[in-house]
């Protein structure tokens, strides 16, 4: 027990005798730790100070040397500038120029061709630079914040537009522009202005001819144009778009030109395919090239020719007045003139019909217009039905489409007394028909229940007075120049016939006439009279007898016989209808 108390007390005295060493030695190390951390603060603000310095000086190089070059990223008119001085960078601008070309195109000289070349200007041409690019470039060198330099190198950029003004010499411009052989005047091409054509046969018409695209420039309008276009430094100019060429004052799309070519052209595409009496005749653009022309630059119908057409083709198939052959009915064909039947056309009417329908540009078919008709066309215009009267053999047929349906005999005018009482022979039409009549002469009433005028004061009518017809009557006992026909067969022709019906009456033996002399009517000249009515002539020594032509309406004129074997002074009672006139019966 002592024993581990002794011990516990030495190990206490020892600790306490170790005790101040460990003190002293502890005092010692925290110095020396303090001194070690003064040192290394020291020398962190010494390498701070240092970098510091070096960064103020790398920042204050950069700041001089970008006073004299441009800051990286940084491009004129997209010419890289970086780190470039002013020099470089305007001989870099400069050297553009280098590569400029002005290409001038317009007409051809020799085809007036549109988009040729007509020359290429480049810059030794005429002595082409750029004006002050150095000053310009200064300027935006000095415009630069070089105090900010470090900010290009982080990323930011600077772009600069310069709009760079060039200088040129005017007089080799001019020499240049009048070498070219499109700018000299002996190669240039005068405008002709758009006109109207001749007649084509190819179109049927006539067409406007454009304006001729001429190659004539003003020089000196070319030379201030190219001037402008190298100032702004285009490449390219068409004097053509430029409006620089001298050109034609007359268009193709002129509306007075057009108008009257759409005139002509309409009038000459008329299509008239005409029925001329049974006849084709087509009007077109092959006759009317002929009427229609353009004068003084109005559009001109001949109205004349139209005129002298239609008398032409009335001439050529108007029937009317007309000699023709016609087959008897014991065929014997004889000649014959058509005194007062077949077409006639109405020319005036027909003129200004058909001058209307040229101006109006029609295409029709159509039938010219008549004054007259007959019963069929075409030259046989008598047709199928007609009355038949065979003055030698006094005897009569009528024809109903073809056929025989009535005949008889009959007794015409005497060939003892003047020359007006021979019933004349002809192909005639009938005026028209009525029925209680009174035929009057100078000495004579005698009334008939059919009258049949066919030429003048000539018709047919019943002779109730006579008691025989045919055989040779007629020589020596025949009529004022009327057809007396047996009151019952009077009956039966007055049914059949009707107005402009066909009367052919012939002598196939020749006129027996014995009575005074005198000249006969001769008829119609051959080609007709086709303007005017052929008159019924009468001796001039029988003034009496004169047939005289009762229209249709008027009833009161028509011709009246009186039989030979009636007295002079019989009274004949005339129907209400009818008043006295003067006529051959």
């Amino acid at each position: 027990m002592e024993e581990k108390q002794n011990g516990e007390a030495e190990k206490a005295a020892a600790a306490k005798a170790i005790e101040p060493g460990l003190q002293k030695r502890e005092t010692g190390g925290k110095s020396q730790k303090g001194r070690n951390k003064k040192y290394v603060i020291i020398s962190l603000f010494l390498v701070l100070f240092i970098l510091l310095a070096l960064v103020g000086y790398a920042y204050y190089r950069g700041v001089v040397y970008y006073r004299t070059h441009f800051l990286p990223n940084t491009s004129i008119n997209d010419i890289d500038c970086s780190d470039r001085e002013t020099a470089p960078v305007v001989d870099l601008l400069d050297a553009r120029i280098g590569s400029y070309s002005l290409s001038v195109s317009g007409r051809d000289y020799k085809t007036g061709e549109s988009g040729a070349v007509l020359g290429v200007i480049v810059p030794d041409d005429i002595g082409l630079h750029f004006a002050d690019t150095d000053v310009v470039v200064g300027d935006f060198l000095r415009q630069q914040n070089e105090m900010m330099w470090f900010q290009a190198y982080l990323g930011d950029s600077f772009s600069y537009s310069l709009n760079q003004d060039v200088v040129f010499e005017e007089e080799m411009l001019q020499s240049t522009v009048e070498s070219w052989d499109a700018c000299r005047k002996k190669n240039m091409q005068v405008a002709k202005d758009a006109y109207i054509s001749e007649y084509s046969d190819e179109i049927g018409g006539y067409e406007v001819i454009p304006e001729t695209l001429g190659t004539q420039l003003d020089v000196e309008e070319v030379i201030q144009l190219i001037s402008e276009t190298v100032s702004r430094q285009d490449g390219s100019l068409d004097l053509e778009e430029a409006g620089c060429y001298k050109e034609a004052s007359v268009r193709s799309d002129d509306k007075k030109l057009n108008d009257i070519v759409d005139t002509v052209n309409r009038w000459l595409g008329t299509e008239i395919d005409y029925d001329w009496n049974g006849t084709e005749v087509v009007l077109d653009h092959e006759i009317l090239k002929d009427w229609v022309t353009i004068e003084d630059g109005k559009p001109v119908l001949d109205e004349e020719a139209v005129a002298a057409f239609v008398k032409e083709q009335a001439s050529a198939y108007d029937t009317y007045g007309k000699k023709k052959q016609f087959m008897t009915t014991h065929g014997v064909e004889v000649t014959l003139n058509s005194r007062n039947y077949g077409w006639k056309t109405d020319t005036a009417g027909e003129t200004e019909e058909l001058t209307q329908l040229i101006y109006r540009g029609t295409k029709t078919e159509r039938e010219p217009l008549y004054s007259i008709t007959a019963r069929q066309k075409g030259e046989n215009d008598v047709g199928s039905s007609y009355v038949e009267a065979d003055l030698s053999n006094q005897h009569l047929y009528l024809y109903q489409d073809g056929e025989i349906v009535v005949e008889t005999d009959f007794v015409s005018g005497t060939m003892v007394s003047s020359y007006d009482c021979v019933t004349p022979e002809g192909i005639f039409g009938l005026t028209y028909k009525t029925m209680n009549a009174v035929l009057k002469g100078a000495t004579y009433r005698t009334p008939v229940k059919y009258w049949m005028p066919f030429y003048g004061n000539y018709g047919m009518h019943d002779a109730n007075w006579r008691g025989a017809f045919g055989g040779e009557i007629f020589k020596t006992n025949g009529s004022h120049g009327c057809i007396n026909l047996p009151p019952s067969m009077a009956g039966q022709i007055y049914q059949y016939v009707s107005e402009g019906f066909p009367v052919v009456c012939y002598y196939s033996q020749g006129i027996p006439y014995v009575g005074p002399p005198a000249v006969p009517t001769e008829g119609i000249p051959e080609g007709g009279i086709p303007d005017e009515s052929i008159p019924v002539e009468a001796p001039a020594e029988t003034p009496v007898d004169t047939p005289v032509e009762a229209p249709a309406e008027a009833p009161v004129d028509t011709p009246v016989e009186a039989p030979a074997e009636a007295p002079v002074d019989t009274p004949v009672e005339t129907p209400e209808e009818v008043s006295a006139g003067l006529s051959v019966g």
